[in-house]
């Protein structure tokens, strides 16, 4: 290669590397596990996680937050919260300040005594012992209040049962121990839920 057209790829490079930013994405995994109740009042392990995304560019920095997620054992119903940084359509109608939340749905969720609620409706919500409004700064031992109940614990698909069923109401909160790791592959970091039919389907 002439020394020209090396010239001219280094600067396309350098050009290409200054538009993008030269971004390198950089991820944490919180997570946390527990035993409790579903809605149906049977025993069933708990998965709670959320993931932190540190973007650094060419000339800045950035952190953005990912959905805290709490999974069911043997159901294929997950409860999204969301902190402010995600606009106003996240906000619950009757819980306008700051806060990690879910806000239920009409056709999905009830009250805690099984009556309807409107759409966008508080129905869980999550802080930590520092009484953190904000994903990004979630961590250690987490709070979780739960106020609603699924609407229905089973669809059918395809001529098949499947669970929807998520964790039971409680005044209480649910504490929970978290930790942090480096990474951000899921299911390669956090411990897998137990779904096997020995334990959702025994009568199968």
């Amino acid at each position: 290669m002439s020394p020209m057209k090396q010239c001219f790829r280094l600067i396309t490079i350098a050009l290409i590397c200054l538009l993008s930013a030269c971004a390198t994405t950089e991820y944490h995994t919180h997570y946390g596990w527990f035993t409790a109740e579903n809605s149906a009042g049977e025993l069933r392990e708990f998965r709670v996680y959320w993931q932190t995304m540190r973007i650094e560019g060419w000339t800045s920095e950035e952190i953005r937050p990912i959905p805290v997620v709490i999974e069911t054992q043997c159901s294929d119903r997950k409860v999204h919260l969301f902190d402010s940084s995600f606009g106003q359509g996240r906000r619950c109608r009757d819980y306008p300040g700051e806060g990690i939340t879910y806000c239920g749905r009409s056709d999905l969720d009830v009250n805690r005594r099984g009556l309807p609620i409107e759409g966008n409706t508080l129905c869980a919500s999550i802080t930590d012992r520092k009484g953190s409004t904000s994903i990004l700064d979630l961590e250690g031992e987490v709070l979780l209040y739960m106020s609603c109940r699924p609407k229905r614990t089973e669809k059918t698909r395809d001529g098949k049962k499947i669970n929807i069923d998520y964790l039971m109401n409680s005044q209480q909160p649910y504490i929970v121990s978290t930790k942090k790791v480096k990474g951000g592959d899921i299911e390669q970091l956090v411990p897998a839920l137990f779904n096997h039919s020995s334990v959702c389907d025994p009568d199968s």
